[in-house]
């Protein structure tokens, strides 16, 4: 018998082709974004489908009940902030009977910090993609402070922070923005990349570039007298190390939703972890999430504030890693020689990382290019077939937290084989051009 039994996989070239048409419209969409950030509003005015009883978290979908360290309790302290329930024990009644949901990020375009926490009276960035129109949001950063609701912890001071970003420094920001009619992001990300940023663990170039951009407008806006809510915004600015990132996650996070219901493409359009799980979506494997489970924090390599080790840190989830799928972060370690003693420890040892990960990927960015490497773009659109082919997983720069709750400095995270087989068999079991529910 000849032939291919209807719906069976196509073989050889014309399954490659398909998927290779497939990957190179994916691509196009990934490299081609072009984020703006638009303004900063209340989560509930702008996040598609948040309600006044929702919390984002960030991760693949797990049920309340598992969640037990820093996640749980950030969730618990952002129904507190939001008048959700009188006291813990309210909280966590109304969570464990559906009345508080809690919900994925990823699927309210939204990606969040470590926790991920956000609720409908918290600010978010909007960042829009002129070339696909899509938006994407991401909270407001808390600050300086490690004791923080990103790093699973909830008291009075994490409260009046909070309290601090949504009344006075978001507006004053959102009045910026609007003077400027928006800021686009690829020129300062580009900058940065060129004065040793890797967008991830590292923006300090980044942040000094919006920094500057940002008191520029004040400056215009302030010609009658700088005002308070100008000088809390400026205060803010040199504080908050870790806006730029939050802006990056928004851009990389409508780049990636851009990329992704493409039929047969094998790239991956996002990557994030709860506490216990991590997990990942393909472009043609529509919404449905591949997971494993985290492997022990013994594994974790980096730097740790005072003295701490391995044995004081715990998950609290993450999804700062979409940065790494349009090619930043621990893609771009050769990028950000200060991260050697986060990251893999000495300059020879950052460029093979980096190296390493064009041999995961399906281009090289045309816009974000990293000096050591003579301008190379940066290794972006991971390929779960050649992650699952090669076993060279991408290489991750992750915020580290304690168990107990707070920042515990940085390190490189190496995410499990098993979700990018799982993924990388399904596709390979596709037929091309087939369309992909999502799940």
């Amino acid at each position: 018998m000849t032939g291919r039994p209807t719906g069976a996989p196509a073989t050889g070239g014309t399954a490659r082709a398909a998927r290779d048409a497939a990957n190179a419209r994916a691509v196009a969409r990934l490299t081609g974004a072009r984020p703006v950030l638009e303004t900063v509003a209340l989560a509930g005015d702008v996040v598609p489908g948040m309600t006044g009883r929702t919390i984002l978290v960030s991760g693949p979908p797990m049920p309340w009940r598992e969640y037990e360290g820093g996640q749980r309790r950030a969730v618990i302290g952002a129904a507190l902030h939001e008048g959700l329930a009188r006291d813990e024990a309210e909280a966590e009644k109304l969570l464990a009977d559906g009345t508080i949901t809690v919900r994925p990020s990823h699927d309210h375009a939204t990606v969040g910090s470590l926790t991920g926490v956000c609720t409908a009276s918290m600010p978010v960035v909007v960042v829009r993609d002129e070339a696909s129109g899509r938006r994407a949001f991401c909270r407001m950063n808390e600050g300086a402070d490690r004791a923080s609701l990103t790093f699973g912890v909830w008291d009075d001071g994490v409260g009046a922070r909070l309290r601090h970003v949504t009344d006075v420094v978001s507006p004053a920001l959102a009045e910026v923005l609007r003077h400027l009619g928006g800021l686009p992001l690829t020129p300062l990300i580009r900058r940065a990349l060129a004065m040793g940023d890797d967008l991830h663990s590292r923006h300090k170039a980044a942040g000094a570039l919006f920094r500057a951009a940002v008191l520029d407008a004040v400056l215009d806006l302030s010609r009658g007298g700088v005002t308070e809510r100008h000088r809390a915004l400026a205060a803010y600015l040199r504080s908050a190390e870790y806006l730029f990132l939050h802006l990056v996650m928004a851009a990389a996070k409508a780049a990636a939703d851009s990329a992704s219901g493409i039929a047969g493409s094998t790239l991956v359009t996002a990557m994030n972890l709860n506490e216990k799980w991590f997990g990942l979506r393909v472009s043609g494997l529509g919404d449905r999430w591949f997971t494993a489970p985290l492997p022990p924090v013994s594994t974790l390599r980096g730097r740790l504030y005072d003295g701490r080790t391995t044995d004081d840190l715990a998950y609290v989830g993450g999804e700062s890693l979409i940065t790494e799928t349009v090619g930043l972060g621990g893609m771009a370690a050769a990028a950000a020689m200060p991260l050697q003693d986060h990251s893999a420890g000495t300059p020879p040892e950052m460029l093979r990382l980096t190296e390493r990960m064009y041999r995961i990927t399906l281009a090289e960015h045309p816009e974000y290019r990293i000096p050591a490497l003579a301008y190379r773009g940066v290794p972006c659109g991971i390929d779960v077939l050649r992650v699952a082919g090669t076993g060279v997983v991408p290489a991750i720069h992750l915020g580290a937290t304690l168990r107990d709750g707070g920042h515990a400095g940085a390190v490189l995270f190496h995410p499990p084989l098993e979700p990018f087989r799982q993924a990388a068999a399904l596709l390979s079991a596709q037929p091309p051009h087939t369309p992909t529910t999502p799940v």
